[in-house]
């Protein structure tokens, strides 16, 4: 009987555990063959009516009821590589072209922007709003654009070796960040008439950022960072990292 006790326990314990969270979730898998334009899928996003959006090496599609509605060049999209979708606070859908620079698609028709825009590179990597702009990640550096009047400003980048390629972005206490995979993490001080680019880190090989809380992750060359968002270097007290580290900042 003590036996069959132990073994029960054990059962209850330990293999019932296993095959509870060792199931497979259901799921399904959609390609060309479903309505895709193309297999190489760079990028999703849901929208304020959760729509998904699917940005692809050959166009951009949505997702409705299990039927993809697809967009390209031929329906005024800047470029059909879409490496990145975003919303912003009007409801218009931005789309981040490798190549084409960035489109503006408010339902029924396209603005892009590129170099001849004023934007600073045509190969665009991230989109991100924030109140009344769209912050443009490029290749080498980045952009903002006045969603309102589709001014864009292009603030002067640092000193760079590398492309200054922006990466990832996102916002803290009303002022928003961005990361450049080969020099770190940089904020972008708009109290002026002018915005600029102010370092906060200096770090090589980031290639994203996440913020949940106080707590902010860098996902690095065969590593990952944890920060403190309150304890990061103000503009006057400046960090240089070293390349490799193992952790750069723990919490308390």
């Amino acid at each position: 009987m003590q036996k069959l006790k132990k073994t029960i326990i054990y059962f209850c314990f330990f293999l019932v555990p296993f095959l509870i969270f060792g199931q497979y979730l259901p799921s399904r898998n959609y390609s060309t063959k479903d309505g895709l334009p193309n297999n190489a899928v760079r990028s999703l996003f849901l929208d304020s009516e959760n729509v998904l959006w699917i940005g692809t090496e050959n166009g951009v599609s949505r997702m409705e009821n299990g039927s993809f509605f697809n967009m390209d060049e031929l329906d005024g999209l800047g470029h059909n590589s879409c490496w990145d979708i975003s919303q912003d606070t009007n409801g218009n859908m931005w789309f981040a072209s490798y190549g084409g620079g960035v489109s503006k698609f408010n339902g029924k028709k396209f603005t892009i922007f590129t170099t001849k825009d004023g934007l600073l590179a045509n190969k665009t990597r991230k989109v991100f709003p924030y109140k009344n702009k769209m912050y443009v990640g490029t290749e080498q550096g980045v952009s903002i654009i006045d969603i309102n009047t589709n001014k864009v400003v292009t603030p002067k980048m640092p000193t760079h070796k590398e492309d200054f390629i922006c990466i990832s972005f996102f916002e803290d206490d009303g002022e928003v960040y961005f990361t450049s995979i080969f020099d770190g993490l940089y904020k972008i001080d708009e109290s002026g008439e002018i915005p600029k680019i102010v370092p906060i880190i200096l770090h090589k090989n980031t290639y994203c950022l996440g913020l949940f809380g106080s707590s902010l992750y860098s996902a690095n060359d065969g590593f990952i960072d944890k920060f403190d968002i309150l304890s990061l270097p103000s503009e006057s007290r400046k960090l240089k990292l070293p390349e490799n580290p193992l952790f750069l900042f723990c919490e308390k």
